[in-house]
């Protein structure tokens, strides 16, 4: 199996599982406030969020087909330790891999429907960029 760079895979950064990316103590003593704003508390323990189907530090550029951390420099551990390649990197583009394709083609539907509304829509029109705050990914959660 032909493994993609992460950057325009994205694919471990996806679930609908509110539980999926568990933030532990060192975790988030590492994270910064702009990382912290992207984590939920579930009863005592912390994950990140997960928005749209996937982990919403997530940023997708829809233009370059590119997926970017944008806490990438203080990620939790469990996304530090799926390396690409890996048998859980393997596993995880078996299971998913259509999902990051169907978030890109729905945020490019978004930006067609939006630059058609203000006439910019068409090839070299108006960008997209998803996720939290404008933000990015390369790291994931097994």
């Amino acid at each position: 199996m032909v493994v993609p760079e992460c950057t325009a895979c994205g694919t471990c950064c996806f679930s609908t599982l509110p539980e999926y990316v568990r933030v532990f103590g060192c975790d988030y003593d590492r994270m910064d406030d702009r990382a912290r704003r992207f984590t939920r508390f579930i009863g005592n323990r912390c994950y990140m969020h997960i928005e749209d189907g996937r982990c919403a530090a997530l940023t997708l550029d829809a233009e370059r087909g590119r997926f970017l951390c944008s806490i990438y420099e203080v990620r939790p551990d469990c996304c530090r330790a799926l390396e690409r390649g890996s048998g859980a990197c393997v596993g995880e583009l078996h299971e998913k891999r259509e999902r990051p394709l169907l978030a890109l083609e729905a945020l490019r539907r978004r930006a067609g429907a939006k630059g058609d509304a203000s006439g910019e829509g068409g090839p070299g029109g108006a960008s997209a960029a998803g996720g939290a705050d404008g933000a990015g990914k390369a790291g994931g959660a097994a």
